[in-house]
This record gives structure tokens, sequence and C-alpha cells, in this order.
């Protein structure tokens, strides 16, 4: 599980920030529903590329 926010990155796609690094989420269309909100993120990350193959997104009540 990750936990940070949702935000776009400077190529107009949705990234995981949590504090100093930003994670690529593959599922755009549900990241794009928390936009600016601080959320949970339940996934694999493909230490390659960065990204995290999502499984879920929930909002985060602990931050």
């Amino acid at each position: 599980m990750f936990v940070g926010s949702i935000a776009k990155n400077s190529s107009g796609k949705f990234v995981l920030h949590t504090g100093g690094t930003d994670y690529q989420l593959d599922d755009q269309a549900q990241a794009g529903k928390f936009d600016g909100k601080d959320v949970k993120v339940t996934g694999q990350l493909d230490n390659s590329s960065n990204t995290i193959k999502v499984q879920s997104i929930e909002p985060s009540s602990s931050m």
C-alpha cells in the first residue's frame, strides 16, 4: 500500500506524490477521480518504470 496525494505531473499524467517521490499510475481514469486528494493506493510497484499497477484507490483519513 502506498499513501500520498494525487496530482498531475508536467506531462499532464496523474501521479502519486509521496514526500519526495512521484509514482506513475497505470489507471489514469481512477486516479483522476482523486485529483488533489490524499489517498491510499493498493497495487504492485514496477521498479523498472516506477509505475504502480493500481488495484484500488481510496481516500486517506490518516493524512
